[in-house]
């Protein structure tokens, strides 16, 4: 009984190191992601409050613009800690509905478009791809979250195509990229919190790529639907990575 006792309070010992580091590091990582975009922010606000009368309508709009893309991009990053919160406490609520999954997927890389990503991307699902039973707001967060990922971690002349396969069932979901993949010591790694790849671009899409969140929060969500999350790198001719999202096919709807 003394052992077992022991053994007891070796396991909440280490499961509680283990919460305070996760959770210094999620502090840390979020006062250091946070600055930007509210840096970008006050100056912009402080340059209207104190030139407004001096600046034309084109400067004026242009500050505007800044503060509302930044304003997005905090609202990115709180939406994806609430995310990895609920999924560490198990109480992630799913309001599943019928989803067309090349309309989310349209309406991600439309907004991937206007925070400023410069890659071509496509979506390339069919019209008769069949619906899932999922949550519209959370879906649209996954997808978000691994095309941010490609757009963050990929040039400029990087392609990004968004396809699908239908299965007996399952609805497969595939982001894939022909930028310089991803490096094998990391593969197994990218689906933990806090990760981030080696060499990210200058471009910043959104809160889940700063703070290393954003594919931990992917795979939370994802099993949360009784589904998977994979990736596979490289792709093609020593390139490339691919993202494979694969959603149950309940009462096989389409």
């Amino acid at each position: 009984m003394e052992r077992a006792s022991l053994s007891r309070e070796m396991v909440a010992a280490k499961t509680a190191t283990e919460t305070e580091r996760v959770r210094n590091t999620l502090l840390a990582s979020v006062s250091h992601d946070f600055r930007t975009p509210l840096s970008s922010i006050l100056g912009s606000a402080t340059s209207l409050i104190d030139y407004g009368d001096k600046l034309d309508a084109a400067a004026k709009k242009d500050l505007l613009g800044q503060i509302k893309v930044e304003a997005e991009d905090l609202d990115e990053m709180v939406r994806n800690l609430l995310a990895i919160t609920r999924i560490d406490a198990g109480a992630l609520e799913l309001r599943r509905d019928w989803l067309d999954l090349r309309e989310v997927s349209e309406r991600v890389v439309n907004a991937a478009r206007r925070h400023g990503a410069r890659q071509p991307i496509k979506v390339d699902l069919p019209a008769d791809l069949p619906l899932v039973r999922a949550d519209a707001t959370l879906t649209e967060q996954v997808i978000s979250n691994v095309v941010g990922n490609a757009v963050v971690h990929t040039p400029p002349e990087t392609e990004v195509v968004l396809d699908a396969i239908a299965r007996p069932g399952s609805v497969a979901l595939r982001v894939t990229d022909n930028g310089p993949g991803i490096a094998g010591e990391e593969l197994p790694h990218i689906f933990e919190k806090f990760v981030k790849g080696k060499d990210m671009s200058a471009l910043h899409f959104g809160g889940a790529q700063g703070t290393g969140l954003g594919l931990a929060i992917a795979k939370g969500i994802m099993e949360a639907h009784d589904g998977t999350i994979e990736v596979e790198s490289p792709v093609e001719k020593s390139r490339g990575a691919r993202f494979v999202l694969t959603f149950p096919r309940e009462g096989l709807a389409g």
